[in-house]
């Protein structure tokens, strides 16, 4: 299947490019600044500003994929709140164009969203409980969601929370708290801010069961709820850091620009039913973490 990938540079994006190329398709990856860093004869990659949407529609029609899976955004929450143009630019219009090219030259597309479409009043989102983003990160994310949703094209839309693991891209909160305690510096972790922590690598691997099923639906694909503290500690006492360095703290103690809901723990019951991908338990993914951790000697 050619497959084209947006942000195949980022860490979601760079295991899902592994996944596919793995499982035998042909990848047209995307990517802004930094390369992807691999190489395989079935990998062609491309290196443009998503921003431009005459680039990204040409290099759509000219490749004529048959899925797309959408991953490139602007993930700095904050940035999202301090810059709204910026944010609008970089998420919600390559969202809005890719659905319409769908919907014009019939592509199956996945886009991957995120829980912080939710306010984080009650936690345990199910795939069909209303969004209501608290920040603008979260509307940005909900616009590209409705557009595909209204495309009349075949979508799948995946909903993931905090995704960790180790690879390229923005620095996630697992990799973020290796690297601190390593050098032995202090890390605050909150107790009172509740997600559902995704492992990357699960996220590839259940991306490609969608593309590869052609499923349409909207989908969760999230871990344990628990708190960030909850969170770091597990990863420390996995990978044998010094737990005395995590420290605890409320999100009244953040000097956050923008609002984060409470409790956006994703619930994935549903989504588990009908894939196959054996989803990681914590514990599990943990030791995968370690185990990369350990072959690269570093983070």
């Amino acid at each position: 299947m050619k497959i084209l990938i947006t942000g195949a540079s980022s860490l979601p994006g760079f295991k899902t490019t592994i996944e596919a190329l793995k499982m035998g398709h042909e990848i047209l990856a995307l990517h802004h600044r930094n390369p992807i860093p691999i190489r395989h004869e079935r990998l062609k990659t491309v290196e443009l500003d998503i921003c431009n949407i005459g680039e990204l529609n040409n290099v759509v029609v000219k490749y004529k994929p048959e899925c797309v899976i959408h991953i490139a955004a602007l993930g700095d929450v904050d940035l999202c709140e301090k810059d709204k143009n910026l944010a609008w630019k970089t998420t919600a219009e390559p969202s809005i164009a890719l659905a319409k090219l769908a919907s014009n030259i019939k592509f199956f597309s996945v886009y991957l969203s995120t829980d912080y479409v939710f306010d984080g009043e009650k936690g345990n989102y199910s795939e069909y409980d209303v969004p209501n983003p608290v920040n603008y990160y979260g509307l940005v994310k909900m616009v590209g969601e409705v557009a595909f949703r209204s495309s009349g094209a075949d979508y799948a839309i995946v909903r993931a929370s905090s995704i960790y693991g180790l690879g390229p891209g923005r620095v996630n909160f697992a990799k973020f708290l290796i690297e601190k305690i390593e050098k032995g510096e202090e890390v605050k972790a909150l107790i009172d801010q509740y997600t559902s922590p995704t492992y990357a690598q699960l996220l590839g691997e259940a991306i490609l069961e969608i593309v590869e099923r052609r499923l349409v639906d909207i989908f969760h694909v999230a871990g344990e709820r628990m708190s960030r503290y909850e969170f770091a500690l597990k990863i420390a006492e996995e990978l044998g850091l010094n737990k005395e360095l995590i420290k605890k703290v409320e999100m009244k103690d953040m000097r956050w620009i923008a609002k984060r809901p409470r409790d956006s723990s994703l619930n994935s019951e549903e989504t588990r039913k009908i894939l196959k991908t054996d989803f990681y338990s914590l514990n599990r993914a943990i030791q995968d973490l370690k185990n990369e951790y350990m072959r690269r000697g570093k983070t």
